[in-house]
């Protein structure tokens, strides 16, 4: 962010993790490395991974898509997955077990 400093952390986005808090994390204060890192973020991450959103609706997600060239591809799913696993994702996220994840 300030292209100074870089902080390396492990903290997961679970119960667990947000709850016992037993992550780790390192700054380290370089600017060349920063500068670096960031340089790859804006240009090469939005290249390799999908960017995701939460919808104009405010309830859904959207994933976008960078293409070569400057064009975006949204979709209404999470690309790279079928129907069948969409359906298996949507079963499992009704059942009350978010507290074993």
């Amino acid at each position: 962010m300030d292209n100074a400093r870089i902080f390396v952390g492990s903290f997961n986005f679970d119960q667990r993790s947000a709850h016992l808090n037993t992550e780790m994390g390192i700054v380290i204060d370089s600017t060349a490395i920063a500068s670096q890192l960031g340089d790859f973020f804006d240009k090469t991450v939005p290249e390799l991974a999908y960017e995701v959103r939460l919808a104009p609706d405010g309830v859904h997600l959207v994933w976008i898509e960078r293409i070569p060239g400057g064009e975006e591809r949204r979709y209404d799913h999470d690309p790279e997955t079928d129907g069948w696993m969409r359906f298996k994702v949507d079963f499992l996220s009704i059942l009350p077990i978010e507290w074993l994840l």
